[in-house]
């Protein structure tokens, strides 16, 4: 499995509590890794489902042992690229804000971060050149080449019609129309049809129905980093 062991992204002693306003209520769904209580990992430490911590029942999943990413505590839920994908299917809606903690292990044209549960339905995707990456909710928004290939990042994106955008670390956001497509839940690692794998260690997401003010993604930004270690 490529990129056991690689830790760019080291854990701190003590990270610092989540900020309240991720319990506001515009909370979709938040996924963390190193949060054992909400990971199901196997003896050979694959994962069949990664539970939304706060206990909306949006509980990504993969039933079949030969589909299930691995785990590990320094590099994420790790997708091969070959067939490794974890989703499940929920109502929601644009405005999406989407946070994502991860790192592309390899980059191979149109592999797929994440989708919506359908073509062009909230697509994150890597695309024509290394290591560019793209959004596409009905209408393609690109490219991007701020995701260092290999390196642990913190995306923000927003999936808002024609006040969309896609941010890496703090460089300066792409900004314009991505559709208004909305998703149909969340696919992990894989395009909504289960194709164009992705080869990806992904350690946190936070899934909003809000398109975030500059505080509040700053505070939450400043969290993804701390914790994490990166960004």
């Amino acid at each position: 499995m490529p990129g056991i062991g690689i830790s760019p992204c080291p854990p701190f002693n003590k990270p610092p509590l989540a900020p309240g306003v991720l319990y506001d209520g515009n909370t979709v769904a938040w996924y963390k890794h190193n949060d054992l209580t909400n990971i199901t990992i196997d003896g050979a430490m694959r994962v069949s489902q990664w539970n939304d911590r706060l206990g909306s029942g949006h509980d990504l999943l993969q039933g079949l042992a030969a589909k299930q990413p691995l785990w590990s505590m320094a590099d994420g839920v790790l997708s091969d690229g070959i067939n490794d994908y974890l989703s499940d299917i929920f109502v929601y809606n644009q405005p999406e804000m989407i946070y994502f903690v991860g790192r592309q292990v390899t980059w191979t044209n149109n592999d797929c971060i994440f989708d919506g549960i359908g073509a062009g339905n909230g697509l994150l995707q890597q695309i024509l050149l290394t290591p560019q990456i793209r959004l596409n909710a009905g209408v393609i928004l690109g490219n991007n080449f701020d995701w260092i290939l290999n390196t642990f990042s913190i995306l923000r994106i927003l999936f808002n019609g024609i006040n969309s955008f896609l941010q890496v670390n703090q460089n300066a956001p792409l900004a314009g129309n991505a559709g208004a497509n909305n998703m149909g839940g969340f696919v992990l690692g894989a395009s909504g049809v289960f194709g164009n794998y992705g080869n990806i260690g992904v350690k946190e997401i936070i899934l909003r129905n809000v398109a975030d003010g500059a505080g509040v993604q700053a505070q939450i930004y400043n969290y993804l980093r701390n914790v994490n270690g990166c960004g």
